[in-house]
């Protein structure tokens, strides 16, 4: 018995050094080019975040904005948000902004929950929605009207909130 765990250290001891042996021009051994961390497979579907507070969710290889933690909240509260390179969604497009899009029977206008309040939202939502994230919701005009509407200002055809 003796015998046999002194092969078996041994082997360990060769299997250690071959890790740690010296593999290319800089020295590197094969236990040092081993990664961090997993590599991570890029696809549709899947919530991003670079360096900034900015979290996008890629669909049809296009960066769409997720503009609110209540849009966050209601459509994607089970999933990870895998953080990548600023690099990676550089080389993104970028798509149409998701919001939570709300609307009461009896008012005009569709509004979009942000931080807490709403306003409207000027151009339309997709004619035909085929994700729940582009659809509009229907709620109480009292639950609308409860929420603080934020004023806003147009600044070359973009629509930002005024403080």
């Amino acid at each position: 018995m003796g015998r046999s765990l002194a092969q078996i250290l041994l082997v360990l001891i060769v299997l250690l050094g071959l890790a740690n042996m010296p593999l290319n021009y800089l020295g590197t051994g094969l236990a040092h080019l081993m990664p961090d961390s997993p590599a991570l497979v890029i696809r549709d579907g899947m919530l991003l975040q670079g360096s900034g507070p900015e979290i996008y969710l890629l669909e049809a290889h296009q960066l769409r904005p997720i503009s609110s933690p209540e849009a966050l909240e209601r459509f994607f509260q089970h999933r990870q948000v895998h953080r990548v390179e600023d690099s990676l969604l550089a080389q993104l497009g970028q798509g149409r902004p998701i919001r939570r899009l709300l609307k009461c029977p009896g008012r005009p206008g569709i509004y979009a929950l942000e931080n807490g309040r709403t306003y409207r939202v000027q151009e339309p939502p997709l004619a035909e929605p085929t994700r729940r994230w582009d659809r509009v919701e229907l709620v109480s005009c009292d639950f609308l009207m409860s929420l603080p509407a934020v004023p806003l200002v147009t600044v070359d055809h973009e629509l930002r909130f005024q403080p």
